[in-house]
């Protein structure tokens, strides 16, 4: 993608946080992919569309454990060892088990047996385990803002259903939905979501406006998943900002390069 981008003349900038939109160069058009809460604090928005997005809700937090481990994950039923990403939840794991927790959480309550994810990348490509040793992680959905190291519970998961698994690990960090937020702005409580998923947000997110996309600032757009269709479409969000903000241009302008840019 970094390679496509320099190819069409794009130029990437890391290591350099945005405070407002003055930071940024001269340009006709300003795709944002940040959370409402950042949107609303490096960009000069009329008090309207402001109070709007003070409205919005964030979901429950991420907490996230990384491991280094030695071998494979011992689980306790070998077809595992073929995923590379798992879903575990409750003592049995099963589906009413699964969406008991992520009421519950969904609530800010905690619950013992969080849903969590557990990814073995080496499972799917043998090249991510160097020398036998091979980076496994997980998350769990936990309250918004909650600042418990996870850990322990990350651990235990992992364990009962993988007996041994505590055995074979070198190396270990978890970070809490608290430290989440700290680490990137734009997870507001850990919520990585980028904002609850009710039904109101899922029709009208980030506020009520004909295109959503489209912030009441001139040429600037806000592409993150707190727009539609959302989180868990990826690149959609984008991809629609996008086309929509490509369509204010005129032909000339869309296609001065010799690449159509809506393509």
């Amino acid at each position: 993608m970094a390679q496509q981008i320099e190819r069409l003349g794009g130029r990437i900038h890391t290591g350099v946080r945005v405070n407002s939109l003055n930071d940024l160069p001269t340009r006709r058009l300003t795709l944002l992919d940040v959370s409402p809460r950042e949107l609303a604090r490096i960009a000069p928005l009329p008090a309207g569309y402001l109070r709007a997005l003070s409205r919005y809700r964030y979901g429950p937090g991420a907490a996230k454990a990384d491991f280094l481990v030695e071998g494979a994950i011992p689980w306790a039923d070998p077809r595992l060892s073929r995923a590379a990403t798992i879903h575990l939840g409750g003592t049995h794991g099963t589906a009413q088990e699964l969406a008991h927790a992520e009421t519950v959480t969904a609530r800010g309550l905690s619950v013992r047996h969080p849903y969590i994810i557990v990814v073995d990348p080496a499972a799917a490509d043998p090249a991510r385990a160097v020398r036998g040793r091979r980076p496994v992680w997980a998350y769990a959905h936990v309250p918004h803002g909650d600042p418990r190291d996870p850990l322990p519970t990350m651990r235990a998961a992992l364990e009962a259903h993988a007996p041994g698994f505590t055995d074979t690990v070198i190396a270990e960090r978890g970070m809490s939905p608290a430290q989440l937020g700290a680490y990137n702005a734009n997870y507001v409580g850990g919520d990585i979501a980028s904002g609850a998923m009710t039904l109101w947000q899922t029709l009208a997110r980030p506020a009520p406006r004909w295109n959503p996309y489209r912030t009441p600032l001139p040429g600037t757009w806000l592409c993150s998943s707190a727009t539609p269709p959302g989180p868990s479409v990826h690149g959609m969000c984008g991809y629609y900002a996008a086309r929509a903000a490509l369509a204010t241009w005129p032909e000339a302008d869309r296609t001065a390069s010799g690449h159509p840019l809506e393509g």
